[in-house]
């Protein structure tokens, strides 16, 4: 069973890895495809080393999937960084001279070692260390990675889509978890158990079937996350950032609308528009629409009619607006038309305002 899912699992990878940039040439499905590429390589390398008797004829390519295990992680937590609006910088490049200087590392002692063979390298001290390093990387780029996820946690809950970074982060975790198994492995069974012996046979088709089964299982859930999701391989950032902002200091606007909100209540106005807003802030209308895109994921109108239904909400808490239609509260909250209050209403708190007053009623 093993070998089929070896067998999937990288003939799936390299055909996603080629499917990718054909949908769209862009920078970030390049490093998607990659990673793809690179995967399906690590599971062909392994399958031939495992079950092909490569790991006797050709011991020294052992080293290559240590120096993949560096670089798979570190492709995708910039790959995580960038569909998260962050980029790809100089500083993220920099990521890359750690597989490459320890891969290079690896093939160099190899070739240089005129013993070596499987039995001297696997298990070995210098291997332990290896893996060990390797954990330590994986483990780095996972917290590191998952921290970037959680700053764009409250946006999380509300769009789905998001679920594709914070997959990618578990991916991390994942690769990570795989690197612990095979180091206790390593550690706690081989020096402990004869070759050949029934538990050290049996825990070694665990660790294999651990490795194949979640791997075959992210590339089976990003397939899934392809078809549902299609705009994953625009090649654009989910959420964009203040460094990939066409208005780096864009912050500046949000403090100004923010205050506006707060003190003089703008939103309550009736005949704000977008060209209004921009007026009264001092920006052309063009920039308010690109920060609040960038900074905050919103449409001028979602962003506003949001803040009207908040208004809406205390209004209908408070029992001294008891007798207060809700056209009189649609309009006080700064809406025109009661069916539009009523659809951002509902679509906001899923209730519509009576449903809304009657329970906040009942709960107090």
């Amino acid at each position: 069973m093993a070998v089929i899912f070896f067998i999937w699992g990288c003939v799936q990878s390299l055909i996603v890895g080629i499917f990718i940039p054909i949908v769209k040439k862009a920078r970030n499905n390049y490093l998607l495809s990659v990673i793809f590429f690179v995967t399906s390589l690590n599971i062909l390398i392994q399958y031939l080393l495992r079950y092909q008797g490569w790991k006797d004829d050709f011991p020294r390519l052992l080293v290559i999937p240590d120096f993949l295990d560096l670089l798979l992680p570190t492709l995708l937590f910039i790959y995580i960084k960038a569909v998260l609006g962050g980029g790809i910088d100089k500083a993220d490049k920099r990521y890359v001279y750690v597989p490459v200087i320890a891969g290079t590392f690896f093939v160099l002692n190899a070739v240089f070692r005129t013993d070596f063979s499987f039995g001297n390298y696997v298990g070995s001290l210098y291997h332990k260390f290896v893996l060990m390093g390797i954990l330590v990387w994986k483990l780095f780029l996972f917290l590191k990675g998952w921290n970037i996820v959680k700053e764009q946690q409250h946006i999380i809950k509300k769009k789905t889509i998001l679920w594709w970074p914070k997959m990618l982060a578990y991916f991390l975790g994942v690769l990570t978890y795989i690197t612990f198994l095979n180091l206790c492995y390593f550690m706690l069974i081989v020096p402990n158990f004869e070759l050949g012996s029934t538990v050290r046979f049996t825990l070694q088709k665990l660790v294999e079937l651990n490795y194949i089964i979640f791997t075959c299982s992210i590339i089976f859930i990003t397939i899934f996350f392809f078809f549902k999701y299609p705009k994953i391989l625009s090649g654009l950032p989910i959420i964009k950032s203040k460094k990939t902002s066409k208005v780096p200091d864009g912050q500046i606007y949000i403090d100004k609308l923010n205050k506006l909100i707060s003190e003089d209540r703008i939103h309550l106005d009736t005949e704000l528009n977008e060209q209004k807003l921009a007026d009264i802030m001092e920006v052309q209308s063009y920039i308010l629409s690109i920060v609040l895109n960038d900074y905050l994921g919103k449409s001028f109108s979602a962003f506003i009619n949001e803040k009207r239904i908040e208004e809406a909400k205390r209004l209908l808490e408070n029992e001294n607006n008891k007798d207060l239609t809700i056209f009189a509260i649609a309009v006080d909250s700064g809406f025109r038309s009661e069916s539009v209050f009523y659809v951002n209403f509902k679509k906001q708190t899923g209730l519509t305002p009576k449903q809304y007053k009657k329970r906040y009623l009942s709960n107090t």
